[in-house]
């Protein structure tokens, strides 16, 4: 009878704890990603108003130290594109808000890079205006950021449909509902596999409410306007994307 009963008082109060335990990640998620939109302005105005790429090879050429890091600089473009990531430039400059890599509540809680180590990570010099790596290894193959939460700055691709889940995901955002995001940089945050509700929520709590295509809760359907977007849920999760600033 003692057994029954706690069975039954499990079955009570177990999805009201995950329940809880959900919201309390949303929350810290949400508020995380707040205090990151003012930390990326305070770091672009620190660097001149705009903020180095992270993605895109051949935008790279100018925030690549080549002259001290030939292996760094030698590493092929897909590669390269993996390693870097906008959280070490926001922990870089002079006068740094953010202490310590995003790591999002929600998600995916895998926060090491696949394929080696962070000993070999691209570090960056706010002084020179280049990443550089010590010691001085070449990025190999599969080796990267791409299946962690991250925050990552691009060249602003307008062809892109807002929420595509791809190597591209998060370079276009329809802030205003409508309009695609003006020429520049665009940074954002990629939060991986989020289970679909707390994606819901997430997008619900920072996106303009006109702006919700996704109406199931539950990331039952893509998410492509506003500063929140994804695509539907797949196995009851999906990758989001935040936008933090156009630069």
């Amino acid at each position: 009878m003692v057994v029954a009963i706690i069975g039954v008082l499990a079955a009570i109060l177990l999805p009201a704890l995950n329940r809880a335990l959900s919201a309390a990640h949303v929350n810290r998620t949400i508020a995380d990603l707040k205090q990151l939109k003012g930390f990326a302005a305070d770091a672009a105005n620190q660097l001149g108003g705009t903020l180095p790429p992270t993605k895109g090879y051949l935008s790279l050429s100018g925030t690549v130290n080549i002259a001290l890091n030939p292996n760094l600089a030698g590493s092929a473009p897909v590669d390269f594109n993996n390693a870097l990531r906008l959280d070490e430039v926001l922990m870089s400059v002079p006068s740094p808000k953010l202490e310590r890599y995003f790591t999002p509540a929600c998600g995916s809680q895998m926060f090491s890079p696949t394929g080696g180590s962070t000993a070999v990570d691209p570090r960056y010099n706010a002084a020179t205006g280049t990443f550089y790596n010590l010691p001085d290894t070449r990025i190999t193959s599969g080796y990267g950021y791409a299946v962690v939460s991250r925050l990552e700055c691009a060249a602003v691709n307008i062809a892109q449909a807002p929420g595509t889940v791809d190597a591209n995901g998060g370079t276009n955002f329809r802030t205003d509902g409508v309009n695609s995001l003006p020429a520049g940089r665009v940074a954002y945050a990629v939060i991986k596999a989020v289970p679909g509700s707390e994606a819901a929520q997430i997008a619900t709590a920072i996106d303009t409410p006109a702006f919700m295509d996704d109406t199931t809760g539950s990331a039952g359907a893509a998410q492509g306007r506003g500063d929140v977007v994804y695509a539907a849920a797949v196995g009851g999760v999906t990758d989001v994307y935040v936008y933090l600033g156009n630069f």
